[in-house]
């Protein structure tokens, strides 16, 4: 069975949500401030506005007193800006203009900007051409700043050989700094490399490990993963119950395979798992409807 690495996606290019910044209230008082320049207050403002915080979200306003603060030089108020062209959020997506604004504050050292606009170079976009060489520099560079979505983005392509020569010891390297920061997705990635002993020695307890603390985050993949280990029997007594309820928890947190695995169990029944060849058509059934329409969405 195959064990599953995160693939890249869109999803992981950061937003500039409270994940990150402490949240500021709306209030009449940071209203005031706003209105009389301060730079930090008119971007708390527009995040207020854009996050919903003690009012009504609203795009417009946010986009207005991202704009008002990034003209005072504010690096977080700019990268706002470029992640609203770039997901056309109040105004049209517009790949271009979102890559001026990041550009801008990259270079003047901001991480998240350095993420997105090597992201964006990477397989380019609409009007964006592929530049993997400066692709790779930006994001190193948010990387060994401690940008820990840009330390799993290298890690994961000095695993793969996206970009870069092939080495094990980088990917390791900054897929472990991304875990230190409690990366999910980095998490789940050293996990398979445990599992399969690929650039360290095998260790299912530690592969396991890993895992587990990506679930507890959520991870899908992770989860499933831990299905896998009790399936074959990795590290753990083999038991197709547990495994079930792994994948059942995988499906729920997004993870479509897992319904596949979930009939091949059924379909085979054993250790603690009765057979039932009734749930493995279901399971099957509902994996190839899913399967299709995300084929068809993409």
């Amino acid at each position: 069975m195959k064990i599953k690495n995160l693939i890249l996606s869109l999803a992981l290019v950061c937003s500039f949500s409270s994940s990150l910044y402490a949240e500021v209230e709306y209030s009449q008082r940071l209203v005031e401030q706003a209105q009389k320049g301060d730079a930090q207050a008119q971007y708390d403002l527009a995040e207020a506005y854009y996050q919903g915080y003690n009012t009504e979200q609203d795009d417009e306003n946010a986009f207005n007193w991202y704009q008002k603060s990034a003209e005072k030089g504010n690096l977080d108020a700019i990268y706002a800006l470029g992640y609203m062209y770039d997901h056309g959020e109040f105004v049209e997506e517009n790949n271009v203009e979102a890559m001026k604004w990041y550009l801008q504050a990259a270079q003047k050292g901001h991480l998240l900007s350095q993420y997105n606009y090597g992201f964006k170079l990477e397989d380019g976009e609409e009007g964006i051409e592929p530049n993997p060489k400066k692709s790779i520099e930006w994001i190193a560079k948010a990387a060994n700043s401690g940008l820990a979505a840009a330390q799993y983005h290298l890690g994961y392509n000095y695993e793969m050989g996206t970009n870069v020569t092939p080495d094990l010891n980088k990917a390791i390297k900054y897929y472990q700094l991304a875990i230190a920061q409690g990366n999910a997705d980095a998490q789940n990635n050293l996990g398979v490399l445990y599992q399969e002993g690929k650039g360290v020695g095998q260790n299912f307890d530690e592969a396991l490990r890993l895992y587990t603390l990506a679930a507890d985050q959520g991870h899908d993949l992770a989860t499933s993963n831990i299905g896998i280990l009790y399936e074959n029997g990795e590290g753990v007594k083999q038991n197709y119950v547990t495994a079930a309820k792994y994948y059942d928890m995988a499906y729920e947190l997004g993870d479509i395979n897992s319904l596949k695995y979930l009939a091949n169990l059924y379909e085979t029944g054993g250790f603690g798992l009765k057979k039932d060849i009734r749930k493995a058509k279901e399971y099957q059934k509902a994996f190839e409807s899913s399967d299709a329409e995300q084929d068809a969405a993409q």
